[in-house]
């Protein structure tokens, strides 16, 4: 029997390690030149070295889906760009670092409220296990981050009003936060980038998530439109299982049903993100941050069929009915017990019936097992060049005054 693989997640403890002995904030205020010029380098330049390392597909699996990266129409505004950042911004990768503390993808007033703090948020509440990959060659280089979502917490699970704090459960400066920080957690929280600029995120429900649980509006909002898997990505199984569940499953308002498809399911998608600018004649130059997906290849497509989904929803009809049957069964023992002798005989009949009741996660694979094992095919997770380079563009002036165009790399 094969050996359980040690817990490879970054536990709550390791923020406040981290803290202690690496911790650096950027400072609110510099004299140094911010508009001085630094060396340009596309991300293109950058991708082009990615892209030799990676294989070809291989045809003798099962499934293989294409290497295109599907980009997701909703992007996040960032900010104007003002004609300052012209002078020595070449890419919009150049442009945040002048717009941004060293090291960060996002402005906040707060300047100890960094992408850890954010990220110690979601472990420290149990929302998620994390688990960064690094480099074989350079262990200093996180390259892709698994992420089991595990919760997402409501304002009634939070159990006090939003504004109130909450202490870390390890030293941390910030050493406390409330529920708007738990909200912007979700949104600065995977804005963290390696210094090749070729990160990737694997994105997953973990296997206790409660398929029940009542998800807060802000996440569809503010995450899943954003960091959500493309309806593009799905293989035609999965979009014939998804059809199915669409089917046989009560509509939830305001809940999108692919965001219930894969609570349901467990499923799983790698996601990326990077910088494009926006302008034409009588819109300002903007810099938008976009968001990529993709399927994730090692997934057995034999867990999520048409014929599955529909068994699965079957056997918790079946699995509910029995246990309101058996609760009934237990309320009218116990109230035609006379006696604590008689009362104690029902209870032992009644649990042996509980434990004939199937738990509904009984049947499902723990996927944390395949990615431990899995998650080391870089052909999932590096970008590809020729579909992912039509989002990255530089900037190159015309010749009017101050006015900027967007050159879209081929």
């Amino acid at each position: 029997m094969a050996s359980k693989p040690e817990n490879i997640f970054k536990t709550k403890a390791s923020y406040s390690e981290t803290f202690n002995t690496a911790r650096q904030l950027s400072p609110t205020i510099t004299n140094e030149n911010i508009y001085a010029p630094i060396p340009a380098e596309s991300l293109t330049t950058i991708y082009s070295q990615v892209a030799p390392t990676i294989s070809p597909t291989n045809p003798s699996q099962k499934f293989k889906t294409t290497t295109k990266h599907v980009k997701n129409p909703h992007s996040e505004y960032l900010f104007c760009i003002e004609p300052e950042f012209a002078k020595n911004c070449k890419t919009p990768l150049e442009i945040t670092r002048k717009a941004f503390y060293k090291d960060w993808h996002f402005y906040n007033s707060d300047p100890q409220k960094t992408q850890t703090f954010f990220e110690y948020i979601l472990v420290d509440t149990d929302s998620i296990k994390i688990n960064p990959k690094t480099d074989p060659k350079n262990p200093c280089l996180i390259t892709r981050t698994s992420v089991f979502i595990q919760k997402i917490l409501t304002i009634q699970e939070w159990g006090q009003s939003p504004q109130l704090y909450k202490q870390f459960s390890s030293p941390f400066i910030p050493s406390a936060y409330n529920y708007f920080d738990y909200i912007d957690a979700w949104k600065y929280a995977f804005l963290f980038q390696n210094i090749q600029n070729r990160h990737s995120w694997f994105f997953c429900f973990d296997k206790t998530f409660n398929i029940d649980q009542t998800i807060p509006y802000w996440f569809i909002h503010q995450w899943w439109i954003y960091y959500g898997p493309h309806k593009d990505i799905l293989p035609p199984t999965i979009v014939e299982a998804l059809l199915t569940f669409h089917k046989h499953t009560e509509n939830i308002k305001l809940c999108p049903t692919m965001l219930r498809f894969f609570i349901y399911c467990k499923l799983s998608w790698i996601m990326y993100w990077d910088y494009s600018i926006e302008q034409t004649e009588d819109i300002l130059p903007t810099l938008y941050r976009n968001f990529w997906t993709k399927w994730w290849n090692n997934y057995d497509l034999s867990k999520c069929t048409s014929h599955t989904i529909l068994q699965s929803l079957q056997d918790k009809i079946k699995q509910s009915q029995q246990f309101a049957l058996t609760k009934s069964q237990i309320q009218t023992a116990i109230a035609s017990s006379s006696s604590k002798q008689e009362l104690q005989e029902q209870i032992k009949k009644l649990q042996e019936a509980l434990a004939n009741i199937p738990d509904s996660d009984s049947d499902k694979e723990d996927i944390e097992s395949q990615v431990l094992v899995n998650l080391g095919d870089d052909e999932d997770f590096l970008p590809i060049v020729s579909h992912r380079r039509k989002g990255k563009e530089k900037i190159t002036k015309t010749g009017k005054k101050n006015h900027w165009l967007a050159t879209t790399y081929s």
